[in-house]
């Protein structure tokens, strides 16, 4: 007789999901606003601008969040994409992208934040903007000058 209970187990465990960073399920969420995703008086919301098929985006909503992790900076990490949904739980699901994305189909806050391009950041303290990327400095830069941003607004 084959060993099929070890084989069902194995299934079982794939079909509820992928594992997570604490290796629970893989819980995606996609928010309909920003209050959904980050609600007001949370404390600071680092808002990352992407687009699914923007390789350079995708290296920047990766690197905020590192940074923002090793930093241990009492941020909310919360991505925008105004693509359609579809492709955005499929990219979310390829790279196991656990932290909350609003998806901004009316570009809302693209509006809001003045949003021309992507990858784009802006840092918020409540209703201020601490921290707006400057779309014309190269990435490194403007990497430097948000991470100066946080560690200005922490040391305190």
């Amino acid at each position: 007789m084959k060993p099929v209970l070890p084989i069902l187990a194995i299934m079982a465990s794939l079909a509820a999901g992928f594992p997570g960073p604490a290796g629970g399920p893989f819980d995606i969420r996609i928010c309909a606003s920003l209050d959904e995703a980050a609600p007001p008086g949370a404390g600071p919301v680092l808002l990352v601008f992407f687009s699914t098929d923007c390789a350079v985006c995708y290296d920047d909503l990766f690197e905020s969040r590192y940074m923002v992790e090793k930093g241990r900076w009492p941020v909310a990490v919360v991505g925008v994409s105004s693509g359609p949904q579809e492709d955005l739980r499929t990219f979310l699901e390829k790279y196991a992208w656990a932290l909350p994305v609003v998806l901004d189909r009316r570009k809302v806050l693209f509006r809001r934040f003045k949003v021309d391009v992507v990858p784009f950041k802006a840092l918020l303290l409540g209703s201020e903007t601490a921290y707006r990327d400057d779309p014309y400095r190269d990435p490194a830069g403007r990497r430097e000058e948000l991470r100066q941003c946080l560690t200005r607004l922490f040391s305190r």
